[in-house]
């Protein structure tokens, strides 16, 4: 049903950017992946609606200006080589392939039709071929993942897939548990821009999670591991068991002045056989008394 309202990806370039960009220039553009829907390679054909990421290469941006011979909005147009050390900031790994970052709270991953600058982009500034092989929420800080080549997107999407990839998160959540440790298993689903537990519909989604200390009567600091990777999972299901994330006030939390939700460490063996096991410095709020 939610497809019936999907429009095409190239007549939606061209709503977003003039409507005199040739077939032939969108279509180059999204081969090169220089264009990209959600994160991913895409086709002119594939359907997308208001809530689907679009990053479109800055550079692809400029030439859409002059085709049109009008200007785009600031934010696509921006010169983001002012952005290099910004990023290089973030950097807590990289080498050949990889690059590792600590990404904080309130920066997109990916730049979409209501953000003005994203991590991806700034990425791009940093290094041509740098590009994404995951997401993490915009609200949530901690580690990202990104590659320097076609090859390395290609290795690491299948390790990312097959599960070889272990992610480890730390959240504040309201409320003291009554066990130190436990496992959701509640399948979720996706509708419009909220995900729910369903258990007719939904897709498997099972999270484990660990007390790490008890901050006072009302928060506590632990410990999640993911073991599947659906959208939200972690806050859904923390909400879903009477433990909402500190600051999600989309799925039941108590307002603050962030998300409390950090992707802390990623254990994952690169393309040469190394193991690599980064950790992401736990952000001061977190845990303020030490």
């Amino acid at each position: 049903m939610d497809d019936f309202n999907k429009s095409r990806l190239d007549k939606r370039i061209r709503q977003m950017h003039g409507k005199h960009i040739p077939q032939s220039v969108i279509e180059k553009a999204l081969r090169n992946k220089d264009i990209l829907l959600n994160g991913l390679k895409a086709n002119a054909s594939d359907r997308c609606s208001e809530s689907d990421e679009i990053f479109i290469h800055p550079a692809i941006c400029r030439m859409f200006a002059k085709i049109n011979d009008t200007c785009p909005s600031k934010h696509q147009i921006r010169d983001y080589s002012g952005y290099i050390n910004r990023f290089k900031d973030m950097i807590i790994y990289e080498d050949e392939d990889l690059i590792i970052v600590n990404k904080p709270a309130g920066l997109a991953t990916q730049l979409g039709t209501k953000t003005k600058l994203a991590l991806d982009v700034m990425a791009k500034a940093y290094h041509s071929e740098a590009r994404l092989v995951h997401r993490i929420d915009k609200e949530t800080s901690g580690i990202v993942v990104l590659v320097k080549s076609v090859e390395m997107s290609r290795y690491m999407f299948r390790m990312f897939q097959t599960r070889q990839v272990h992610k480890k998160y730390l959240a504040v959540v309201s409320g003291v548990f009554d066990v130190p440790k436990g496992i959701i298993d509640k399948p979720l689903i996706k509708r419009k821009e909220h995900v729910f537990v369903d258990f007719k519909d939904g897709k498997k989604a099972t999270t484990l999670f660990k007390v790490v200390k008890i901050l006072n009567e009302n928060r506590t600091l632990i410990e999640v591991t993911p073991l599947t990777g659906r959208t939200h999972q972690i806050r859904v299901h923390m909400g879903s068991i009477g433990h909402p994330i500190v600051g999600d006030t989309k799925y039941g939390g108590q307002k603050a002045e962030r998300l409390f939700l950090h992707a802390s460490s990623i254990e994952l063996k690169t393309k040469s056989g190394v193991s690599l096991k980064m950790k992401a410095k736990t952000p001061d709020c977190f845990c303020p008394d030490g």
